[in-house]
């Protein structure tokens, strides 16, 4: 049977809550006056859902108790209340409820909210146990299968520098080759453990000043890169919202591919700018460097997918599906067009504005 914790400084209007939810079968803990006595509740029984009033007697707000109700013991909340104002509204989002019903509800809307805010906890709670089980495999991934590599690697370094003199060219080569690709295997594996951290790791919504953030990468490209000479211009006021560390790694990523394309193209030209189609901001990065298929686009985001030979252009095909998964995190687009010796346009949409 469904526990539920009421939390209504009316007597009468808790006393009605809970008659409502005992003829749907519900099983009501406690009905309390304060969000202080409901935190004290929530530690001792661990209800499965409370309904929680905003304007609570006490020294603290049914939303200020909700907030460590869910860090503490994360019990699904569900607000009920007669403020439906936007400071009031806001202050409830940002908290994380499992619901908000606005008084007077209807009976039948108490007992979907109670449903649907159970369902959401099961829910999230099995994704919890699943990323803590990835987190597991990852760490098993990341050590059992290095471990070998350290040693293809750590020996083969070995034969090479110790019996360099009594093996001939070809067996030097082989050596060689041999760690190349066991060098080649450990980028891979980490950028596929990249690539799952940017799938699961929380979003801190900020401003963003993407012509900073590009002018810094392309700078500290030209760094690493003395002589590359490439000619690359940034449009100024380029503004968004999303996770600075992500959208980085996204940036850096669509960069370094234009940067990367253009190393066997004379006058490297790169531009990072935007454009509006309709009531939406674009941003786009730009290169006319070695450019791909048009009719091959749709394999440009998906994981281990090169549309250029390794030894021409190196690389493990993961970089541009990580920037993928980052921008649809964001809620936005990313999409590709180009043509071989040509070039290629990435384009991707971010929020403009911090959603409240």
């Amino acid at each position: 049977m469904t526990q539920v914790l009421i939390v209504e400084d009316e007597a009468i209007v808790a006393e009605s809550i809970a008659s409502k939810l005992r003829r749907y079968g519900y099983e009501v803990v406690d009905t309390l006056p304060t969000g202080e006595e409901a935190i004290e509740e929530a530690g001792k029984s661990r209800p499965d859902v409370i309904l929680m009033d905003i304007h609570l007697a006490g020294k603290i707000d049914g939303i200020q108790a909700a907030n460590l109700i869910s860090t503490q013991y994360h019990i699904p909340v569900i607000f009920l209340t007669a403020y439906a104002d936007e400071q009031t509204i806001a202050r409830a989002k940002d908290s994380g409820p499992f619901g908000y019903l606005v008084k007077p509800f209807r009976e039948r809307d108490l007992h979907v909210t109670i449903e649907m805010a159970r369902e959401r906890s099961r829910l999230e709670n099995e994704l919890a146990a699943a990323n803590r089980e990835l987190d597991s495999f990852s760490y098993s991934v990341s050590h059992d299968l290095r471990a070998p590599l350290i040693a293809i690697d750590g020996y083969s370094r070995i034969l090479e520098e110790t019996y360099a003199g009594y093996l001939p060219p070809d067996g030097i080569e082989c050596l060689s080759r041999i760690r190349q690709a066991a060098n080649q295997m450990d980028h891979l594996i980490e950028d596929f453990l990249r690539l799952s951290r940017v799938t699961r790791a929380p979003i801190q919504m900020v401003h963003l000043d993407i012509t900073k953030m590009a002018t810094e990468i392309l700078n500290q490209f030209a760094l690493n890169d003395p002589d590359r000479s490439v000619q690359w211009a940034v449009d100024d006021g380029l503004i968004a919202f999303g996770d600075k560390g992500l959208c980085e790694i996204a940036l850096k990523n669509i960069l370094g591919n234009a940067w990367k394309y253009t190393m066997r193209t004379q006058n490297a030209q790169i531009e990072v700018g935007s454009m509006m189609q309709g009531q939406t901001k674009v941003f786009f990065v730009k290169d006319n460097g070695a450019g791909f298929p048009p009719e091959k686009s749709h394999l440009l985001f998906a994981p281990l997918q090169r549309l250029h030979p390794y030894q021409e252009f190196p690389g493990n095909g993961i970089g541009l599906a990580t920037v993928q998964r980052i921008i649809h995190r964001h809620g936005g687009r990313i999409w590709a067009e180009g043509s071989v010796g040509e070039g290629a346009t990435f384009s991707f949409t971010l929020p403009e504005k911090q959603d409240r």
